[in-house]
């Protein structure tokens, strides 16, 4: 049976609520599918859009990637809820889901940014909110990872003025430290994705979702193919696309909707 993401690619959930309820009924019938993975930095449509709803509805197995950065509201984020609503939807999605379990929060990318102001911008304070909020509803699992410089992305930020801060090899460990220590103190446990120098984790993992499966029904735990060499993901089909995501973040390496405007206020 197979696994679904929907999507890595692209926020399906935010922006195309139907085209994913669409997709799952053409291509996913629920016998030939082992869980839903779902990717989303909002995830309103989740409980308010009928058609979407219905239609996960059908399958035994949901699992969220939920994303909350702190960043939300922002110029860097201006398609997405802030931090205080995003957090809201936690209880919901735990009772969507049927379990904590089934929830893995992001805290994913970590950023440091030269605004045009000559301001260091970093999210990074705002871990300690997410993973209270995420341990508060018994979510104890953290992915995280840090900003991928890709030459598009620095063109984008170039465009608004800002630049990227670059971490001494120290100065990343040191942070690293500090980031897995307020982890433990909220008795999270913290995933690097694809983080250099970390263990090798797994944002689909066919070992968990068998195991969270409600009949115990196994799927594939073979290595995902084109994915990063420390990628250690298990086999899945995404449904998502490069079209231009409604969320605009100036920082994503795929296809964000963004407009060049006068950085405002982080």
């Amino acid at each position: 049976m197979r696994v679904i993401s929907a999507s890595r690619r692209i926020d399906l959930v935010a922006g195309f609520p139907d085209d994913l309820a669409r997709l799952l009924r053409e291509k996913c019938p629920p016998a030939e599918t082992h869980s839903v993975m779902l990717w989303t930095k909002s995830p309103a449509n989740l409980f308010g859009h009928a058609a979407l709803r219905e239609t996960l509805a059908g399958y035994e197995q949901l699992f969220v990637h939920y994303t909350v950065t702190g960043m939300g509201g922002t110029f860097l984020e201006p398609g997405v809820p802030d931090t205080p609503t995003a957090l809201g939807f936690l209880p919901a999605l735990v009772r969507l889901t049927g379990s904590p379990e089934r929830i893995r929060m992001r805290f994913d990318p970590i950023v440091h940014l030269r605004l045009p102001s000559g301001e260091h911008y970093t999210n990074f304070d705002s871990f300690d909110a997410v993973a209270k909020s995420a341990a508060d509803v018994g979510v104890l699992n953290v992915t995280t990872s840090w900003v991928a410089l890709y030459k598009k992305v620095l063109s984008r930020l170039a465009k608004h003025g800002i630049m990227p801060i670059s971490l001494s090899p120290a100065e990343w460990q040191a942070e690293a430290e500090r980031l897995q220590e307020r982890a433990r103190r909220h008795g999270i446990t913290l995933h690097g994705c694809c983080v250099p120098g970390w263990p090798r984790s797994r944002c689909i993992d066919g070992d968990l979702l068998t195991r969270l499966h409600p009949r115990g029904l196994a799927c594939s735990t073979a290595k995902a193919k084109g994915q990063r060499e420390i990628c250690g993901c298990t086999e899945s089909l995404d449904l998502g696309w490069y079209n231009p995501c409604p969320h605009g973040c100036l920082y994503c390496y795929g296809n964000p909707r963004t407009s060049i405007e006068t950085v405002g206020e982080v």
